[in-house]
């Protein structure tokens, strides 16, 4: 299954009173007509590029999928919509409180037919200029009659105002899985994801959930939207797209692989061989980077305690156009074998990673995304420094969290960014008396309640929910606001809230 990193609870030290003026209502009164105006239409969000300040203003509950408790639905911000992609539907959610969310099923079949058994998180593309969401989806296809049961990958490309499909896409990954492994009713699943933002092209890592009857290992699946079609390419876990190339780590060992590069249109491998030797060679999944990033290990003879080899990791940022591979070593001394790292791409120039949980020594890492260049970095050992946990990026600003505080940091530095400074008037921002520190539990005076928040469409799948009061540090971001999902409690039927915030600083 993909990776699914949420942030930990966190104070509400982004709700920082900083007003771009959005919250004044332009319907009043005539002067001395006698007569007042219709129903005030909401102001237009105001861009924050990249935004400091949060203010819940919206959350929608998601129920549990049947049958399936353990799956989280991912979540991501695209322009003003907050989607959340499900095994039942994609959702979205306007942070503009007067429109109504909208859902996708990810099927029309209602026999169970045909079962979704994990879905991507929602990317951000274009799509002929404009803005889309990029999801896709594992189905397994039970068959009847002369029609024998598959698996098949499910691109879809959606109209984040509205949830309707602008283009779609479904390959049969049945021929390189093999008939004994899609009749063995086991689930499987996606092991990664990657996207090219500028052309909406998606690869996806189909993996099988038994290696016994297998052909082929790990698949990389690439669709676009453009043709609608998508190939299916064996023995590869997709690391990057960019300028009409695939950037994967191919092998069927799961610890021996090498880099190659494949043509996205064919699925042709056009370089294969490269950064031979490593163990664990692995996407990381910095989702719209210019460059690909992988973490590999190599193993070191001699140079460890006792005169025993130990493990020297390494992120690798390879250009798709040229091949051209920069490394970058970990500063981690003892690496644990076979942990990575998870990376975050700004949308802009800055591509920022840290370790993943379980590993030896936490480390952050920063990288120049147009060189693929490390530019900073340092772990749990260096003086004076926390490695903060990093939940998202955007344009130039990483957000993170530490012991459980969301906190703001310089993604072309590494240095902390101060949170702003309460400004506005009472009338336009939070209440004067809101705290702007970690631990502030005042309630900002345009917080709706629980009924203010929009109802659902009939059947949309989302509830309404109360908006939290102490944020977390959002896992989507863009200039006019965030989200993140809270999770749900065990004894709840929840699988999450979904939590929309406006961008006021």
């Amino acid at each position: 299954m993909l990776r699914q990193v949420f942030a930990v609870t966190a104070a509400a030290a982004l709700l920082a009173g900083c007003s771009g003026g959005d919250d004044k209502s332009t319907d009043t009164p005539q002067d001395g007509g006698g007569q007042t105006t219709g129903t005030p239409t909401p102001p237009a969000p105001t861009a924050f590029d990249p935004p400091k300040a949060f203010q819940a203003v919206a959350a929608s509950s998601l129920a549990e999928e049947k049958g399936r408790s353990s799956f989280a639905p991912q979540v991501a911000m695209i322009g003003t919509t907050a989607v959340a992609n499900s095994l039942s539907a994609a959702y979205g959610q306007s942070l503009n409180t007067g429109e109504k969310p909208w859902q996708t099923p990810t099927s029309e079949t209602t026999d169970e037919s045909v079962l979704t058994n994990d879905a991507t998180e929602p990317a951000a593309v274009q799509l002929d200029g404009k803005s889309a969401v990029a999801v896709a989806y594992y189905q397994r296809v039970k068959g009847g009659g002369t029609q024998k049961p598959s698996v098949q990958a499910l691109f879809r490309w959606l109209d984040p105002a509205d949830g309707k499909p602008i283009s779609e896409a479904t390959v049969d990954v049945t021929p390189l899985l093999g008939d004994a492994e899609v009749n063995s009713n086991l689930p499987g699943g996606f092991t990664d994801l990657a996207v090219d933002a500028t052309t909406g092209q998606v690869a996806v890592g189909v993996a099988p959930a038994s290696l016994i009857g297998a052909k082929s290992g790990v698949i990389t699946v690439i669709a676009d939207p453009g043709t609608k079609k998508g190939v299916a390419v064996p023995f590869m876990k997709p690391a990057g797209l960019g300028k009409g190339v695939l950037v994967g780590a191919q092998g069927k060992d799961n610890t021996r692989r090498t880099l190659a590069l494949v043509d996205a249109a064919t699925g042709k491998v056009t370089k294969s061989g490269l950064l031979p030797g490593l163990e664990g060679l692995e996407p990381t999944g910095a989702l719209g980077s210019k460059y690909a990033y992988l973490y590999g290990q190599k193993y070191t003879k001699g140079i460890g305690a006792y005169g025993l080899g130990e493990y020297v990791g390494s992120i690798y940022a390879v250009d798709p156009a040229t091949g051209t591979v920069v490394q970058s070593k970990s500063a981690v001394k003892e690496t644990r074998y076979l942990y990575g790292y998870d990376c975050h791409a700004d949308g802009r120039s800055a591509v920022v990673c840290d370790t993943e949980d379980g590993a030896s020594e936490e480390e952050i890492v920063g990288f120049d995304d147009s060189t693929g260049k490390k530019t900073w970095g340092y772990t749990a050992k260096s003086p004076g420094r926390v490695v903060p946990q990093v939940t998202a990026a955007f344009h130039g600003m990483v957000y993170a969290t530490v012991q459980q505080k969301p906190i703001l940091i310089n993604a072309l530095t590494g240095q902390d960014v101060a949170l702003p400074t309460p400004t506005g008037t009472p009338s336009d921002t939070a209440s004067p008396d809101a705290s702007s520190t970690p631990g502030g539990d005042h309630t900002p005076t345009d917080t709706p309640t629980p009924t203010d928040t929009p109802s659902a469409t009939p059947g949309a799948g989302l509830l309404p929910a109360t908006p939290d009061l102490e944020l977390m540090s959002p896992v989507g971001v863009s200039e006019y606001g965030a989200a993140y999902l809270r999770e749900g409690e065990l004894s709840s039927d929840i699988a999450g809230t979904l939590q929309i915030l406006k961008a006021i600083g």
